[in-house]
């Protein structure tokens, strides 16, 4: 709280020095807020969030057209500044809710922070880099090639010592682009506070192994499918209040995000506890939807049954609404998945809960699987595969692959 109140501040003491009258209003009554908070004299309540939460989508809002434009853009806050005095002097008029916890994980906090020792290199700049490497590790092949034909000591000496330092080199630059998974995940907790809010729903989101670090293109192209993944938790997994209730659970519901390395595979689960997936429902939507035969229903298994879920088209919503109902978002989750090489598997339990995993190969996550040029890869290669691992020196003289990856 003490860190939000004095960023709060330092925003509004800067806009009344730069001349920002727009700003700086809403940024004083944030501030109004915020030191109620801190001293204690205020409570902090569903409500109460919901309004900081809007006045900091506002002002960067409005730093947005400052920088695009150098200007504040529209005074269309008229309405939140009413609700921030309404929250500063008339505590009243904002029904207390229950308060959900709305701390972030310290491991996340650490991946957002930008360390002072960093510098910003362009991707295009790392990518250029990546493939020349790869020209760097053909070379190096060949030259290991070339000295198995030559009995010449000092010649196996300098090749073995350019073999390992290239192999430094390869594995040192693709770290260059690996990143903490925390760095999607820390946009997750709005999300769901949002989507719970709208869903008329209580949620809480629990987070572990933010600092399991992947490619910055599978950081990429896994962003949108969690993000359909833990919407799609609050609005079809997470019961309402009322009958969590009658099934003798808290009035809150949980998803766990967790991020883990196993078995040369990166592990990415996304569960709640929830209601469960009625397999027969399912079967009966795809039979509504003509998705499957009646035929096909009666013998399919339970697993096969979960999987019709991913079909483009498919949902089980009853009606469509601008969180769910289009049968889009899973059927995005394994097309973007299985396009980096992984696999969607759906474990549930119904009355219990759903647990989606997600498999990345981990060769993937260390190097984005980049198809060289074709007067590059129609040469002899004795060690490229078709996902080169960091730690591959050389594999056998005399290999010969037309298509490689790296």
């Amino acid at each position: 709280m003490a860190s939000v109140f004095r960023t709060i501040h330092t925003i509004k003491g800067t806009c009344g020095f730069l001349g920002f009258p727009l700003l700086e209003r809403i940024a004083h009554q944030a501030e109004s807020l915020l030191s109620l908070l801190r001293s204690g004299e205020k409570r902090l309540s569903p409500r109460v969030v919901a309004v900081i939460l809007e006045c900091v989508d506002a002002i960067r809002k409005i730093l947005g057209h400052l920088e695009a434009t150098e200007k504040e853009g529209p005074d269309e806050y008229a309405p939140l500044l009413d609700r921030l005095r309404a929250a500063v002097e008339r505590p009243e008029d904002l029904p207390e809710l229950p308060a959900l916890p709305t701390e972030v994980p310290a491991e996340i906090e650490r991946t957002s922070a930008v360390a002072e020792s960093a510098i910003r290199v362009d991707v295009g700049l790392l990518d250029k880099l990546m493939n020349l490497v790869g020209e760097l590790v053909l070379a190096r092949n060949q030259v290991l090639q070339f000295t198995t034909q030559k009995e010449d000591g000092a010649l196996a000496a300098t090749a073995q010592r350019l073999n390992l330092i290239t192999s430094e080199l390869q594995e040192n630059v693709m770290k260059t682009r690996m990143q903490p998974i925390g760095v999607v995940w820390n946009k997750l907790p709005r999300l769901v506070r949002d989507t719970a809010h709208a869903c008329g729903k209580l949620v809480r989101l629990d987070m572990d192994g933010a600092g399991t670090e992947l490619d910055k293109t599978i950081i990429e192209a896994i962003k949108d499918p969690l993000t359909h993944l833990v919407r799609n938790c609050c609005d079809h997994g997470i019961e309402g209040q009322e009958e969590r209730g009658r099934a003798g659970k808290p009035p809150h519901g949980v998803i766990s995000l967790k991020a883990y390395h196993e078995g040369g595979q990166v592990n990415i689960e996304v569960a709640d506890d929830g209601a469960g997936v009625d397999v027969a429902r399912l079967k009966q939507k795809a039979l509504e939807k003509g998705l499957i035969r009646p035929e096909q229903a009666e013998r399919m298994s339970e697993h096969e049954a979960m999987n019709l879920m991913f079909l483009p088209g498919f949902s089980t919503a009853r009606a469509v609404t601008n969180v769910s109902g289009r049968g889009v978002g899973l059927d995005v989750v394994r097309c973007n998945v299985e396009r980096i090489g992984g696999t969607v598997d759906v474990f549930s339990t119904q009355g219990k809960g759903t647990l989606i995993r997600l498999k990345i190969p981990l060769t993937s996550s260390a190097s984005p699987a980049r198809r060289l040029s074709s007067t590059t890869t129609s040469r002899n290669c004795a060690a490229i595969s078709n996902h080169l691992s960091p730690r591959c020196i050389a594999c056998p003289p005399n290999t010969t692959r037309a298509t490689s990856t790296w």
